[in-house]
């Protein structure tokens, strides 16, 4: 019976890592080979960089798969991943996993004999949120790639991809049922889809005391209470809502973050005169000048004066906020905005301000690590392997604009 691979892990100090990576001349003829595989949830892959002894090889087209003929002697494989995506690198030979890294670079001494398989994985940790009110209402939640995911709500689904995700929620009786709603989700971001359903009962009655026998009768009645005629005519007057997010909540100073701002137009008619502003400390960050959407700057207030949104449209704009490098970790720092015009009123549950906080953090040190060596033996030739690994970040220093 044929032994299986030993597997063998050490902790090596930087002076020692070259000596214990020492390989034999390299080989003229090629005698193995190594596959690198790509796989995704959203079938979009990355690009890589192979170092060889014979050279470099690219796989600029982001193909999913490429075998490729090796030589004995040493490897480093760079990745760059699709926009936002969390990468994990695996090896294999044969079914058995050798190394996982989580990361974009990794570096290996490769026999020269034998067959290695790298599976590069690309995986999103998006979370989508899906509510109403009331609670316990069928849905439905649809994305491409034949993405459908139904339940009742309040429901939550995470490892979601970055994909335009609608929300169809089932009627109730007695109840208006809301319009499907749809949106886009950034990388690793949080979408949440709400419905508010208008329901007859909502708008309750009372009625006069009965009369009792000492007194004179007085006439039954029905009649729709101040407060519930209020929420009413909100209810039908209701046409705009206001979203404002953070695409981080921490980062480090000097860093920069984005906000999304906008107001979409949830009436039936035509919104006209619409102010939308963004109020921010300037002692703590600054936006760009000149600012997107053709906004204009009013002391330390972001103003967009929007001639009009026609029904079910939306204004949006994307900023990019920059931390004042002088900020300490600890420090927060809040941003405003607000909508307001003629005739602008909010769904009841909703506001016309909406305030979002960035906190700042400490960057985390860097430095040299002790690499990771381990070493196969097998018939078919030896593996050393030296990951360079990439752990992930629970802050970002610095986003790339979407």
């Amino acid at each position: 019976m044929a032994k299986l691979p030993s597997l063998r892990f050490s902790l090596l100090a930087a002076l020692i890592v070259p000596a214990a990576m020492t390989v034999a001349p390299v080989s003229t003829y090629a005698a193995g080979t190594i596959t690198i595989d790509q796989t995704s949830q959203i079938d979009q892959y990355g690009s890589w960089r192979l170092n060889t002894p014979k050279g470099i090889v690219d796989n600029r087209k982001k193909d999913s798969s490429m075998i490729i003929e090796a030589l004995e002697g040493k490897y480093l494989l760079t990745l760059e991943p699709p926009e936002g995506a969390i990468t994990t690198i695996r090896f294999f030979d044969g079914a058995t996993l050798l190394n996982t890294t989580e990361g974009t670079q990794v570096s290996f001494t490769f026999g020269g004999n034998g067959t290695l398989r790298a599976e590069i994985s690309y995986r999103y940790e998006g979370v989508v949120v899906v509510t109403s009110s009331p609670s316990g209402t069928p849905f439905e939640l649809k994305g491409p790639q034949g993405v459908r995911r139904t339940g009742v709500t309040p429901a939550t689904f995470n490892r979601m991809p970055p994909f335009y995700f609608t929300a169809s929620f089932n009627p109730i009786p007695n109840c208006q049922q809301p319009r499907p709603q749809g949106r886009s989700m950034r990388p690793n971001a949080k979408l949440v889809f709400h419905a508010d359903y208008i329901c007859a009962g909502e708008i309750k009655t009372v009625e006069n005391t009965p009369p009792s026998r000492n007194r004179v009768s007085v006439p039954r009645s029905e009649s729709t209470t101040p407060a519930a005629a209020r929420i009413q005519e909100e209810q039908q007057r209701a046409n705009v809502q206001l979203f404002h997010e953070l695409n981080q909540g921490e980062t480090v100073a000097g860093s920069t973050v984005f906000v999304t701002v906008g107001v979409r137009n949830v009436g039936r008619t035509t919104l006209r005169n619409v102010i939308l502003s963004e109020q921010f400390d300037s002692t703590k960050v600054s936006l760009p000048k000149p600012l997107p959407g053709g906004g204009v700057y009013r002391g330390t207030t972001a103003v967009w004066e929007i001639p009009r949104i026609l029904a079910g449209k939306s204004f949006t704009i994307r900023i990019p906020v920059k931390v004042v490098q002088s900020l300490n970790s600890g420090d927060q720092t809040v941003l405003t905005a607000r909508v307001s015009g003629e005739n602008v009123h909010a769904p009841r549950g909703e506001l016309l301000s909406k305030k979002v906080a960035v906190g700042v953090v400490a960057l985390p040190a860097t430095g040299r690590g002790i690499g990771i060596v381990f070493i196969l033996l097998s018939a078919l030739g030896a593996f050393t392997m030296n990951p360079i690994i990439r752990r992930k970040q629970v802050v970002v220093p610095t986003v790339v604009e979407q």
